[in-house]
């Protein structure tokens, strides 16, 4: 291929007819009659610089060189390696002045970006303790307790309170109680308590106590607003009530009259005329009563049987009972149950006396002590 190489350079001239003396190359048939020779193409120029300007190698080197659509831009230049380089712009027209831009070798620019610095981090941490919820830890620069919470996906309501005002600006570390309300209205039955009563009369002996009327308690239908604070009641109002049963108050009696009347010894004349001689006379107070049955002595109840307080008249002792408007006569100590100087006659519609005990149901009476 060499040795053809230099041959076709340099053996093949034009004839006086303008045709190939090199037959063996070309063939008459199949080149026109009137092609150039080589030899008469025009010498190609040997001084580089003297070369017209290819528009096509200006625009690549433009488009390199300078910013798109700024005819500003200066033109491309050669490097020492051969490679182009671009000459800035006027300042302020270069797109991509602030970019740092380096060359991977194949003529591509590689850019580099410069991260941005990390916010700092808040200054204070606020936890939020409650009741119902798991707690919330927040980070902030500084707020109101309010506005934390918001932050934080929480929206602060009118049954949770914080230990703080909602509205208190926090700019420190803190822990915040948030208070749980809840409200619930019942219903109760309550119990109204009777209350006692006293009268005092001369008809029984000093500090003589009964009771003549029991108490008995009320009822009433109470509806109360409860308010819980985390769970447990803080306290309750009153917003309704009324009475379903109303109490009965107790009575109690007090004796005034003087305890004894001390007679000594002596004889006592009955209306019929008989003599009782007695140790001693005091002043009782006398009801009566007529239940059935036995007697606390055993003995059946009856006329003539009384009920004593035993340290003041022992059972088994007999005496006898009268005042000025009336006169028991003789009575035997059989049976308990009265205080005091108090005797309790047994008696029904039938004794002789009962038409004018009964209606006035108590008296002072005298009480001689037989022998």
């Amino acid at each position: 291929m060499l040795v053809i190489g230099v041959f076709a350079a340099s053996g093949i001239s034009s004839g006086p007819d303008g045709g190939s003396n090199n037959d063996r190359i070309s063939s008459p048939e199949t080149e026109p009659a009137d092609r150039t020779s080589i030899t008469d193409r025009p010498a190609e120029p040997t001084d580089k610089t003297a070369e017209p300007a290819d528009p096509d190698t200006d625009a690549a080197s433009t488009n390199e060189a300078g910013t798109d659509g700024d005819d500003k831009a200066g033109p491309a230049k050669e490097t020492d390696d051969g490679t182009p380089s671009t000459a800035p712009g006027p300042e302020g027209n270069d797109p991509e002045e602030g970019r740092e831009t380096s060359s991977d070798g194949a003529g591509r620019e590689a850019v580099t970006t410069t991260a941005p610095e990390p916010e700092p981090e808040p200054k204070y941490t606020v936890e939020f303790r409650f009741w119902d919820r798991d707690p919330i830890v927040a980070k902030t620069d500084g707020g109101s307790v309010r506005q934390i919470l918001a932050d934080n996906g929480y929206i602060l309501d009118n049954f949770h309170v914080p230990t703080i005002g909602a509205d208190d600006y926090v700019d420190y570390d803190a822990v915040v109680d948030v208070l749980t309300l809840s409200y619930e209205t019942v219903n109760l039955t309550e119990e109204i308590p009777f209350s006692t009563d006293y009268i005092y009369s001369d008809a029984y002996p000093s500090g003589q106590t009964f009771e003549t009327t029991p108490g008995s308690v009320g009822y009433k239908q109470s509806m109360y607003t409860i308010e819980y604070i985390n769970g447990e009641e803080n306290y309750r109002s009153l917003d309704n009530e009324y009475i379903t049963q109303y109490p009965v108050n107790q009575v109690i009696t007090v004796g005034t009259a003087p305890a004894y009347v001390v007679e000594g010894a002596g004889v006592l004349y009955a209306a019929d005329g008989t003599a009782y001689s007695y140790s001693k006379a005091i002043t009782v107070t006398t009801t009566y009563y007529n239940l059935p049955g036995n007697t606390a002595s055993g003995l059946p109840v009856g006329d003539g049987i009384v009920a004593t307080d035993p340290s003041v008249i022992p059972l088994g002792t007999s005496i006898y009972l009268k005042c000025d408007t009336l006169d028991l006569g003789v009575r035997y100590a059989a049976d308990t149950g009265v205080y005091g100087n108090w005797v309790d006659v047994w008696m029904n519609e039938s004794s002789p006396y009962f038409s004018i005990f009964a209606p006035v149901g108590v008296w002072q009476m005298t009480c001689y002590i037989l022998n």
